[in-house]
């Protein structure tokens, strides 16, 4: 399995995955990512060009995340909670995974790779949301060792996301 950062040739196979992904989340009857709101070929490569995407491959790219530096204004309110610490952080978003391979610990897998990155970019703190129904996204999220630490609203329909953080010593 090999960790990569993620090329515009790779945005015709993560968008499949996201389409998996979002018909996934349908069929469990999450809203999440429903009706236009999931992750867009327009932010998939504007994530690539900045060098914010990464790939799991094996033989094909098999899972999908961002790595977004800088202050998440959906962040910085979060509620029912707080982040521990105010020093600079990077996000994970549009985390996708091959339905094909799900349940094989890929998404963890992934996870524990971008917060490596995070850590030779010199962050200490990482964070993460999910939406409530993604049962396993939020295993993942918490086998990778991110803790719960409140809920953030975006700004679309069933925008509510529980919100966990990532803090290296």
């Amino acid at each position: 399995m090999i960790f990569r950062t993620a090329d515009i040739q790779d945005i015709p196979r993560i968008m499949t995955l996201t389409a998996q992904g979002i018909a996934a989340l349908k069929k469990q009857g999450s809203p999440q990512w429903q009706d236009g709101y999931g992750p867009s070929w327009q932010q998939v490569e504007q994530n690539i060009k900045e060098g914010a995407g990464y790939v799991l491959e094996d033989e094909k790219v098999v899972a999908y995340a961002a790595l977004i530096k800088g202050t998440d204004p959906v962040y910085t309110a979060i509620k029912e909670g707080g982040w521990l610490g105010e020093g600079p952080y990077v996000s994970i978003h549009r985390v996708v995974v091959d339905n094909q391979k799900t349940g094989k610990g890929l998404a963890q897998k992934l996870l524990r790779q971008l917060i490596d990155v995070s850590q030779q970019l010199g962050y200490r703190d990482i964070r993460i949301d999910t939406y409530h129904l993604n049962i396993g996204m939020q295993k993942a999220i918490i086998n990778a060792g991110f803790v719960y630490r409140g809920k953030v609203q975006f700004p679309i329909p069933y925008g509510g996301r529980w919100a966990y953080q990532y803090l290296l010593e």
